[in-house]
């Protein structure tokens, strides 16, 4: 083999390389690897269906988020749809820019203490951003709660520190948008259709 051959046979090794290495990168790319669903639901975490469900949707959601709002209709359908075939799980994650997301969280943690968090998670998507302190409080008598007790879960540690947990459980799993999904510990960010989620759900029961 004289040197202008081995030169050539070098560069189209190297090449060779290149393409596979690029390949595998984008390979890993398109199929991330799932989060373990203990790192998603915790002990208190508010949730919808079977335990033993073989589907499980976890979402990270902040109640004064636009697209959070715009992602609950087809939610709701699915939940609808499949009933206790699937689990879902509600996590706060407010963000910084949305000042009232916070306080909102604060009040579906305080109607939960009274066994409603389901009906002013309802209220409080339907009525974003309309999220004010005092109306938040005008909700709560709306919904039949007791509002001496709402007003002190509201301002409580207990309240806080559930909020703070998931807040850290989403910077554990890699969160940074609102609404970020997690079906079977597979991570989808922003708003899903009814046909997406049908898609992923169909394929995982």
């Amino acid at each position: 083999m004289n040197t202008e051959t081995k030169f050539f046979v070098g560069i189209m090794g190297v090449t060779l390389a290149l393409v596979v290495g690029t390949a595998v990168l984008l390979s890993g790319k398109s199929a991330p690897k799932p989060v373990n669903q203990a790192d998603l639901v915790s002990q208190n975490s508010q949730v919808l269906g079977a335990t033993d469900a073989k589907v499980t949707i976890v979402e990270f959601s902040d109640f004064e988020c636009p697209a959070c709002k715009a992602a609950q209709p087809a939610l709701d359908a699915v939940l609808g749809k499949y009933r206790d075939r699937i689990r879902f799980v509600y996590r706060h994650f407010p963000l910084a820019q949305h000042v009232n997301g916070w306080p909102a969280a604060q009040a579906a943690e305080s109607a939960a203490l009274q066994g409603k968090f389901w009906e002013m998670h309802k209220v409080l998507f339907e009525k974003s951003p309309d999220l004010s302190k005092d109306l938040l409080f005008g909700y709560a008598r709306d919904l039949g709660l007791d509002t001496s007790k709402f007003s002190t879960d509201y301002e409580s540690n207990l309240v806080r520190e559930k909020i703070l947990s998931d807040i850290n459980d989403a910077g554990k799993v890699g969160v940074n948008v609102t609404p970020t999904f997690f079906i079977n510990g597979t991570k989808f960010e922003g708003v899903l259709s009814i046909d997406e989620f049908s898609r992923e759900i169909d394929s995982r029961l």
